[in-house]
């Protein structure tokens, strides 16, 4: 669905639910920082505006994952110390 330098996002579908891997390399360090995943297509974007996490793995590093209803799809650091290295997750919604 996604590919780039970065990472990829993969999905699978059953009737109107969707739901969406992330793989990807690196991230943004600073506290509050952010970074793009890319557009998910149509027919794989949310009815709502859709919030995933990702706890990390040093209990500083936690990322918001936020899917627009526009299919727009990036990550949001949550404070503290960010790890810039690779991160995952999954989400799963109703699609549009």
């Amino acid at each position: 669905m996604i590919k780039s330098q970065y990472g990829t996002v993969a999905g699978v579908k059953s009737g109107k639910i969707a739901q969406i891997s992330i793989n990807w390399k690196s991230a943004s360090t600073d506290s509050w920082g952010s970074g793009q995943f890319g557009t998910i297509p149509e027919g794989w974007r949310p009815a709502v505006v859709t919030h995933g996490t990702w706890s990390g793995r040093d209990g500083g590093s936690q990322r918001d994952f936020i899917l627009e209803t526009n299919g727009n799809f990036r990550y949001a650091n949550c404070g503290a110390v960010q790890n810039s290295g690779t991160f995952y997750g999954t989400m799963t919604y109703i699609l549009a």
